[in-house]
């Protein structure tokens, strides 16, 4: 496979065309955010068109494997030891199979699909945690309780220097 020339523009890694998009989710899992609005009404903010934005994770992992090319401008990610580690933690659970999104809107990194996000709910929120950070029973509860109340599974990881992987913990409440 050729790889593909995709534009950085303001550090965010577009795809402007629908068969790149269709092609990067169907062979490598990518999902990305669509960003653009509709020219017949660009006021509605409910549904977007393209360009279709690459989390920085996706575009280092495409970039990793060779199926992308940066053009534009400097495209230099993960530049930080947080980023490394999230960049870490992505490849890992791309790895094991799931789709990702990012996971602001539930608090916490990423969203995790087990099929196309198109035709699955999101299952699990992942936070990445510090694996030396004690966690009160308070902010077990506090990062528990959105997942409880949107069904999905709080997934929280942390790379453990000593063994040299991801330590993944899940916390999922059910009534009594």
């Amino acid at each position: 496979m050729a790889r593909l020339r995709l534009q950085c523009a303001g550090g965010n890694v577009l795809v402007t065309d629908a068969d790149t998009v269709l092609q990067l989710r169907r062979e490598h899992r990518v999902v990305g955010s669509l960003e653009g609005s509709h020219p017949a009404n660009p006021l509605q903010n409910h549904y977007f068109g393209l360009p279709l934005v690459l989390l920085p994770e996706e575009a280092a992992l495409l970039a990793e494997l060779g199926a992308i090319e940066i053009v534009g401008d400097p495209f230099a990610w993960p530049a930080t030891d947080r980023e490394r580690l999230r960049f870490d933690l992505y490849k890992d659970l791309h790895g094991r199979g799931f789709h990702i999104t990012h996971g602001i809107k539930f608090g916490g990194d990423y969203l995790l699909y087990p099929g196309e996000p198109l035709r699955h709910h999101s299952s699990h929120v992942v936070t990445l945690v510090d694996h030396a950070l004690r966690i009160t029973p308070r902010e077990l509860v506090t990062v528990g309780r959105v997942c409880t109340a949107v069904k999905k599974v709080r997934l929280l990881s942390a790379w453990d220097p000593n063994t040299r992987q991801f330590t993944h913990i899940t916390l999922n409440w059910s009534g009594m």
